[in-house]
Order: structure tokens, then sequence, then C-alpha cells
């Protein structure tokens, strides 16, 4: 061998000296990573799913667990995230125990990002929750938590596109679809409908990416169509969700619900008896809930067949109902009322039968009162009457509660367009397409004769109804069409924030409607340097991610405008001095943390600093500006990356 092969070989053995640990310890790391986030990602599926439920897991059991993963001690990048979504889960809960556990930091990008780098599928899911969470907190649980939640939801998913890991991007569109459902059933569908060929049937990972699974995407279409009034997609997937839940899981006496309802309103009764038979064999005992809960479904599937010996059928089901020592939940407060009118629709007399239908009646406005779902409660009111006063063979006020319910319907589906409207929506062909295949579903119940009525009459109102639901989808698309266009003229297009335009046209009448607001001016520090260092380029990506963070930090009811160059207004709706400075000294914790740039491979930090003045009844929007552009300047000259503010003591 030569001295020069000997010097290679040499070299080359001390290189593997050298690389062959660092892979071993590279590996060691990833894998004690992969161990942690399972462990930290077990609790707070506990957490979200079993804390302060009746579950197999107690609290006693779920805050063991959380002492036997040293989430609380880990000083990490990742534990930083588990530790916020834990504390989010409950903060709402006031009269509830909250998980103990103790926020250490702010969670910035950063954190979030490590966790993206180890386990990209549970950042997915982390990250779509924390979105929804942050917006439930903030709007109270309210559906104008949407405007929030849904564009945060699209981004995150867009993000994640580009990473190509499907299980991720499936995760985030699923979270779309459950925020989606109550408002845009249609949008709601796509989503799902996206991530159906690529959900696992038999997920693996931890228990939170383990919740995003194909059997479960099968019953939520189920109910979305079955709400949209299209039985047969409905079943479609009814009967694909019961085939794999008994195949991977135990089967439950609820599974069962949708697949029955979509059979009965199909006219398949012997099918929906054979499942009623085996969501029996699911319920635990007689004198169960459950047990309860499948008598009402048989009983529901006799009242829309009346064949001969259904009556009788009628009888012994609501006799056992009646006799039942069930404690039903306020929710279901109106099972032994229905129960009872069925009864008396069969054998009672007029008397005894209106007073059974006044009680059922009595029953329903309570159950209206306490349910926060009252379009649905309505709903179930009239189809319950319908089919009550069909049973009793009285079909004027069976026809006449029919008509309700398909009002009812169409006012229900109304608000759900609207609602759907306000959302960025782009697939009105798809909307179309759907209205015209439940018209084609409703032709053909009506020529199988299903229901009450097989007359023409009825078929027109159906067809009426139709049309009705697509020229109202249509003048909601031309109205949001409308709305995006005042809303780009409106908008900066670099940065997304208002433009100076738009924000001093609503402050005027803002600051008459809310005198105990804050007006903030805010300046980027050293930014005409940035501009000229490193580049236009790199310039507007820190005036974009400026505004970024600061729109995902305000409120909805605050509103955000680039005043001027590297200049910001914000207006704080209801918000005091003290609770002003504390956001922006959180906004400017966050500006500054990033320190690396898409535009350069240059790493730096960035500042601003800020003029704030809490109102006090004043309305010059004009004076307040001016005395916010005096104190930006103050805080300029005090050395930058800070607030100076004041509070106006009388009208200014």
């Amino acid at each position: 061998m030569s001295i020069s092969s000997v010097s290679i070989f040499v070299k080359a053995s001390l290189l593997l000296l050298i690389y062959i640990p660092s892979l071993v310890f590279a590996s060691s790391l990833q894998n004690g990573d992969a161990e942690k986030i399972n462990r930290y990602a077990n609790l707070t599926h506990a957490v979200l799913y079993e804390w302060n439920y009746p579950s197999e897991l107690s609290n006693e059991d779920i805050l063991q667990q959380l002492k036997q993963s040293k989430l609380q001690s880990d000083e990490s990048d990742i534990s930083v995230v588990f530790r916020h979504v834990i504390a989010l889960s409950n903060a709402q809960q006031v009269d509830a125990p909250k998980v103990p556990v103790v926020i250490k930091e702010v969670l910035l990008d950063r954190h979030w990002q490590a966790l993206k780098r180890a386990d990209i599928k549970t950042y997915a899911f982390l990250k779509a929750y924390h979105i929804y969470i942050k917006g439930f907190n903030d709007f109270k649980g309210s559906v104008k938590r949407l405007s929030s939640t849904v564009p945060a939801l699209y981004s995150l998913k867009n993000d994640l596109l580009r990473s190509g890991n499907k299980v991720a991007i499936i995760t985030v569109s699923m979270w779309i679809a459950s925020e989606l459902i109550d408002t845009a059933p249609i949008q709601a569908i796509n989503e799902i409908e996206f991530a159906l060929p690529h959900l696992p049937s038999e997920p693996s990972g931890n228990k939170l990416v383990m919740e995003i699974n194909l059997v479960d995407a099968h019953n939520d279409l189920a109910d979305l169509y079955l709400n949209l009034n299209v039985p047969t997609k409905s079943a479609e997937h009814a009967k694909k969700f019961i085939s794999l839940k008994r195949q991977y899981r135990s089967l439950e006496t609820t599974d069962f619900l949708f697949a029955i309802s979509t059979l009965n309103r199909l006219g398949k009764f012997d099918e929906a008896l054979e499942l009623i038979e085996e969501a029996r064999d699911s319920a635990p005992v007689d004198d169960h809930f459950e047990s309860v809960f499948v008598d009402m479904f048989e009983m529901s599937i006799y009242g829309s067949r009346l064949r001969e010996g259904d009556k009788a059928k009628l009888t012994e089901l609501s006799t056992r109902v009646l006799n039942s020592s069930v404690l039903f939940p306020s929710e279901s407060a109106d099972i032994k009322p229905t129960a009872n009118a069925i009864y008396n629709a069969v054998n009672g007399n007029d008397e005894e039968f209106n007073y059974s239908i006044l009680q059922l009646e009595e029953a329903f406005e309570k159950k209206y009162s306490s349910t926060p779902l009252k379009n649905k409660a309505v709903l179930n009111r009239y189809l319950i009457l319908k089919h009550i006063y069909n049973i009793r063979g009285d079909i004027e006020n069976a026809f006449s509660y029919q008509e309700k319910y398909q009002l009812a319907l169409l006012n229900y589906h109304g608000e759900r367009f609207q609602s759907a409207s306000r959302i960025k929506l782009d697939l009105l062909s798809k909307d179309i397409e759907l209205a015209e295949y439940r018209q084609k579903e409703l032709l053909s119940l009506q020529q199988e004769k299903v229901g009450l009525t097989g007359d023409k009459a009825n078929l027109r109102t159906a067809v009426f109804a139709l049309i009705a639901v697509i020229c109202l989808m249509i003048t909601s698309w031309l109205w949001l069409a409308k709305k995006q266009s005042d809303k780009q003229a409106n908008t900066d297009s670099l940065t997304g924030a208002l433009t100076r335009r738009a924000m001093l046209r609503q402050l005027k009448a803002l600051l008459k409607r809310h005198p105990s607001s804050c007006l903030a001016l805010l300046d980027i520090d050293h930014f005409k340097r940035i501009n000229d260092k490193y580049g236009h380029a790199v310039g507007d990506e820190v005036l974009s991610t400026f505004s970024y963070i600061i729109r995902q930090r305000i409120r909805k009811s605050d509103l955000v405008c680039r005043y001027g160059g590297e200049e910001f207004l914000i207006y704080f709706e209801h918000s005091t001095e003290q609770e002003v400075t504390a956001i922006l000294d959180e906004l400017n914790n966050s500006f500054s943390s990033k320190t690396n740039w898409s535009a350069t491979n240059k790493a730096f930090t960035v500042s601003f600093s800020s003029g704030v003045v809490a109102l006090n009844g004043t309305t010059n929007s004009e004076s307040v500006i001016k005395l916010c552009d005096d104190l930006l300047y103050r805080a300029k000259n005090r050395g930058r990356s800070r607030v100076e503010s004041t509070t106006l003591a009388h009208s200014y």
C-alpha cells in the first residue's frame, strides 16, 4: 500500500470516528424526542377529552399522568407548546377544577417550529386545536370566532401543503370541517371529502394523531348529509361507518342513529328494523337510557310505515317507555311526553289525545329554552308532531306540520348558507350540484310515495323550496363577491391591514360609540437601515410579518391599519392604557423574537416604538393621532423599543 493510500485510509478512519458517534447521538436524540412527544401528546389527549368528564380516566389519574410525564420540569421548546395547549383547554371552566400546569414563558413561533421539525403530525393537530381553542375562549364560544379561526386554519393548511405530509394536511382539513359543520355544511363536506382518500382506517401514533381517522369521518358525513336532507348520501356513509367500526372497534347503541334515520326517511323500513335489533343488542340492559333510545327509534319506524300490526307495536313500545324508571337528562325531557302522545294517538279518546299533545308542547318549550340548538329543536318538534298526527289519522294536521317543517328547514339552511357566505368560499358549483341532487332525491321519494302525501301539490312545494334555496345561494354569492371587492379596496395589499383611508373613515363613528377605547401609533425601529442594508424585499417581509403578528394578537373588535410607510395605527375597543401597554409589550416581545427571514440568509431582530392614548370620551381622532405621534417621538428619543402612553383627563 502506498503512503498516499495510507494517508487517505487514516483520514477516512478519523472521519468515521468523528461522524459515527454524532450519528448515534442524533439518532438517540430523535428517539428521545419521539418518546417524549408521544408521552406529552397522550397526556394532552387525556386532558382535552377526559378531564372533568365521566370516563375511564378520573382527574386523579390524569394528575398522576401529568406528574409522571415530567412536563412541568421540562425546559425544552417543545414542552412550552404542550403546557400552553393544556392550560388553554380548560381556561374557561369557572366552576370546575383546572389542570395545574404552570405557564413559564410566552408561546412563540420558535416553540411551534421546534415541534414541527420533531413531529409534524402532532404539530398539525396541536396547532389546529390551539387556533380553535384560542378563538373559542376569545369569543366565549360564539360562532363569531369563525371569522378568526377559519382563515387561520386555512393558512395553516396552506403552510402544511408545502411540507407534503398528507397526515398533517388532512388533520387540519378535519379541524376546518369541525369548525364549519354548523354554519357552512357544504364547505365542511368538501374538507372531509378532500381528506377521505388519505384517512387511515386504523391510525397509528400517539392518541392525538389517532383522533383523525376514516371511521369518524364517515360518521361526520352521515350527519352532514342527513341535516342537508340528502338521505341516500347519508345512508351510504352511515353504513360505511358501521362497517368500519364493527371491524376496528366495538359498536355502541348511538352508532346506529344516522343509519336508522336515513333508512326510515328513504322508506327502507325492513333494513332500518334490522339495524334496530343490532342496536338493541348493543344496549347495556333493558331498563337503561340506551334501550329507551332504541325503543323511540323503533317507534319512529312503525309510525312512518303504519302497516297492519304496526299500531300494536307502537302501543307496546310506548307503554314500555312510559313504565321505564330511567332518569332522563334535561335535553331529553320530551321523551316520555312523546311516548305518551303516541300511545294516546293509537288508544286515547279526543280529550286524552289533546291533553297529551298539550303536555308534549310544554315539554318542547322547556327543551327549546334550555338548548343552544334552537333551529334543530324546532325542526325536531314539527317532525314529531307530523308523525303523531299521522298515527292518529289526522291528515290535515299532519300535513300542516309537514309544511311547517319544510318552511323551518328552508329557513334553517338559508341562515346556514348566509353564514357560509361571510366566510371565504369558492365552491358555488358544488353547492348548486348538491341542491340539484337534493331535488332529484325529493322527486324520487315523491314518486315512491314515501311520507304522508304523494300528490302533485307537495311535489311543487318541494321543487319551489329547492328553487328558493338555489336563488338564496346565488344571491349570497353575489353579495360575497361585492364584499370581497370592497375588502380589497380597503386593505393594504402588502400587509393585509386596513388602508389609512378605510381606518379614518371608521374611526369617527367608533370613537363616538366606544368612548373608553385607545389608539396606538406604532413605528418599526431603524426601518430605513433595514431597507438600505438588506434590500426592499426584506423590508417588505418585515412589514408583512409585523402586520401578521398584530392581526393575530388583537381582537376581532379592534382595528389595525398601515398608517404610512412603516407606521401602523391600532384602535383598541373598550381598553385601558394599562391593558394596551401590556399588549404592545407582548407584541414587541413576539416581533423581536423573530431572527430568520426568508428573503435573506442574514439573521437580525427588529423592534418597534409606540405612542398610546386612552381616549376617555374624546371623539376628535385627528387630535388624538397627533398626540399619539408626539408620544411615539418621545419613545424614539428615549431609546426605542418602548411604549409611551397617557390617558386623557377630559375631552381633548
